[in-house]
């Protein structure tokens, strides 16, 4: 089937055009001058759109199999096709995780029977307990490997222990020590792999909670008890095990200015350091969480609006590589409970670009811009690239629609997760996804996921500088 996306104004990280796009057998065949008069099956009007190449979340929690009450794969990757997103790459907290290449291919084709989007899976590091199998993690095609650093794992389920003084030291896979974790780097370089790391040190954490004499009670506890310094003396240290391996070292959810300049000079020295953040940290800083308490609770933790003008400095300036929803549901039970016991994490997938691209017509960055980081240098990152993530001839015919006049008032009652509730109900966003477009076939029109799903698994095939 060949599919004519014509009219609109193509979008890539390098410039824009208008121009006509020729889809057949799920690649993109060719891109032409506008009214070139080619022949295909179906024809879509782009006619005062952009037309950008699908993008990517790389850091989703489908909670599945596990918490499947909390949201599965099939409702995320719907989701995900709605809000303009046509691969995921899932984290590794589901139980069990993926932490070798038998539970991948597992993953892999349990997630493949119900994806509405293509999609890539992470593995989980279980510090020295499965430091042998990285490298046939890898091996099968794993995207990235994720370092929970500082955190203890359920011994028996792999779950992240968030609280260890509740557990005995039977009970729980300690964190990996800094000596460990180099092993680790040492173990992922040599596969040419990358090491995404939550990036908080937890020494520093629980001075916090002692400092604090509570679990926080609110947004501004919660900076006293995870200070900006846990998550930048967590980057310093990934940085220098980075110098000493070769390791291609990524901080997750970057959150803090400090942070942010840290991995600037990284990269200015040539290392192979690189860096993701999410809406929220771009759109909030700790005063604007007020009311909003737990809903917004995320680790780590919105910070201050100079934190937040650095992180946009950053995605700007191309310190920050990707950009990531960390879409981590819970029921609205959950988060409806008090700050101190409810559990941080949002549901994000299907707003996340929505909010990127309000940002985007309100002029803080370029359609250039963006599409870099949500789309071409996120799949560079992850070895998808030139598959992902750009408009070219031999692509896969991934395309977003994106209307810049289109409005949208974000109600909770009109996703598709599992968990229809989000952080950012009532806010009005101009700039939308109005068609999602996976490997030439329609996903998911004015807002609404169409037809069987079919996503597949994509692996990183390839290992090159971002």
């Amino acid at each position: 089937m060949s599919l004519l996306v014509r009219g609109g104004t193509v979008v890539n990280s390098q410039g824009r055009r208008a121009a006509d796009v020729l889809c057949e057998d799920g690649r993109i065949a060719a891109v032409l001058e506008p009214g070139s008069g080619v022949a295909a099956d179906e024809a879509v009007d782009a006619g005062g759109l952009l037309v950008f190449p699908g993008f990517i979340d790389p850091h989703v929690h489908p909670r599945d199999p596990g918490d499947t009450h909390k949201e599965d794969f099939a409702h995320a990757s719907r989701a995900a096709a709605a809000g303009g997103i046509t691969t995921l790459l899932v984290m590794p907290n589901a139980v069990p995780p993926v932490t070798d290449a038998a539970s991948f291919r597992r993953r892999a084709e349990e997630h493949g029977a119900v994806a509405h989007v293509d999609f890539g899976l992470w593995g989980l590091s279980l510090g020295m307990a499965n430091i042998d199998d990285l490298a046939g993690l890898f091996a099968a095609g794993a995207v990235a490997v994720k370092l929970f650093w500082g955190y203890a794992l359920d011994r028996e389920s792999k779950r992240l222990v968030y609280n260890s003084d509740d557990c005995t030291p039977d009970d729980v896979i300690p964190p990996a020590s800094t000596g460990e974790v180099l092993e680790i780097c040492r173990v992922v370089a040599g596969a040419g792999g990358i090491l995404g790391a939550h990036c908080e040190d937890r020494d520093i954490l629980d001075v916090g909670q002692r400092r604090l004499g509570r679990a926080p009670e609110d947004y501004t506890e919660l900076n006293v008890a995870r200070p900006e310094v846990a998550e930048s003396t967590s980057v310093a240290v990934g940085i220098e095990l980075s110098r000493a391996t070769g390791c291609r070292f990524h901080v997750c959810h970057i959150s803090s200015a400090r942070a942010t300049h840290l991995v600037r000079l990284a990269r200015k020295d040539g290392l192979p350091v690189t860096a993701e953040t999410c809406p929220h940290y771009l759109l909030l800083a700790a005063d604007d969480c007020a009311g909003k308490d737990s809903a917004m609770k995320a680790y780590p933790p919105c910070r201050e609006p100079e934190d937040r003008e650095a992180l946009w400095a950053g995605v700007i300036d191309g310190t920050i590589t990707s950009l990531g929803s960390d879409h981590a549901p819970h029921t609205l039970e959950d988060k409806t409970q008090p700050f101190a016991t409810a559990p941080a994490g949002m549901v994000a997938v299907e707003v996340m670009m929505p909010l990127l691209l309000d940002q985007m017509t309100a002029g803080r960055l370029t359609p250039e811009r963006l599409c870099w980081a949500a789309c071409e240098g996120t799949a560079r990152l992850y070895g998808l690239h030139p598959r992902k993530g750009a408009i070219l001839p031999g692509a896969d015919a991934d395309l977003v629609l994106v209307d810049p006049q289109a409005t949208w008032t974000i109600r909770g009652e009109d996703l598709h997760s599992v968990q229809r509730h989000t952080p950012f109900e009532g806010y009005e966003v101009r700039g939308m996804p109005v068609m999602t477009i996976l490997r030439g076939s329609v996903v998911a029109a004015g807002r609404e996921p169409v037809g069987a799903p079919h996503g597949r698994l994509v692996r990183r095939e390839v290992r090159g500088r971002s």
